[in-house]
């Protein structure tokens, strides 16, 4: 398992992005690397992860970070868990095992593969976002208590998703498509805005801010209400069939 779907990863793969694509793409995001699977490393996508949190955000963008990665991965509360129970003690680990190392690196009987990578028995890895070298780097530059800072961040982050998760100030008494159905409407009428990636509604960042406002009778996660908020999606369809053989009609915002 490669906990793929706890973060954002890019749509294209890393071997197929044209200057468009690196353009426009978050400084965020994790690049997609799925054309070295099933060989690759298990755990690429958490050190992958790990590496950027610790080395490749400052620290004043570590909540941006943060925050990019819950909205656009496909499953915010594995997320959530595995910062908690995976990424903090592993940094802890790292702060712990810091310490220059000079003694080559490498792995046996290596393959090296396009973009850092490497194949050793069966298996892909790429040295550059693997724990050894963040051992050394740490030691060398002597970052521990930068990351101590840096875990009261991530460990702030979670608990404030934990007192969100445990209060939520609407009650929605119908279900999610119902919900979905009335919100898109809205949206599309001129009532309310939503975030937008390339032009299109993001539903999957949608759902979760519904899902965090509202407590919905028969409704686990953000994912059941998702699904009824794109136009395109045929459980959208028959819902807001429904409503239209009911005579549900909203006005334009700017109607007088």
């Amino acid at each position: 398992m490669n906990d793929k779907d706890a973060f954002a990863i890019h749509q294209i793969e890393f071997n197929q992005l044209n200057k468009d694509d690196i353009e426009n793409s978050s400084k965020f995001v994790l690049q997609n690397y799925c054309c070295y699977e099933p060989k690759l490393d298990v755990n690429f996508y958490l050190k992958y992860f790990i590496y950027k949190l610790l080395f490749d955000t400052r620290i004043i963008e570590l909540t941006d970070f943060l925050e990019y990665h819950y909205d656009y991965c496909e499953n915010p509360e594995k997320y959530y868990s595995i910062l908690d129970l995976e990424i903090i003690p592993k940094i802890l680990e790292i702060i712990e095992n810091a310490e220059p190392n000079f003694q080559g690196r490498g792995y046996y009987n290596e393959e090296v593969l396009e973009g850092g990578f490497i194949e050793s028995e069966g298996v892909i890895y790429n040295w550059d976002l693997d724990y050894p070298k963040m051992y050394h780097l740490a030691g060398l530059k002597k970052l521990q208590n930068q990351f101590k800072k840096r875990i009261q961040i991530v460990q702030g982050f979670v608990d404030e998703y934990e007192e969100k998760a445990m209060t939520k100030p609407l009650k929605w008494i119908s279900g999610p498509s119902q919900l979905a159905i009335v919100i898109r409407e809205l949206i599309n009428k001129g009532y309310m805005e939503a975030d937008k990636t390339r032009g299109e509604i993001n539903n999957s960042r949608l759902s979760r801010e519904l899902f965090k406002a509202f407590s919905i009778e028969d409704c686990d996660s953000p994912k059941s209400i998702e699904i009824y908020l794109s136009s395109g999606n045929k459980r959208y369809q028959k819902a807001k069939e429904v409503f239209d053989k009911r005579g549900f009609s909203i006005p334009d915002a700017d109607y007088t």
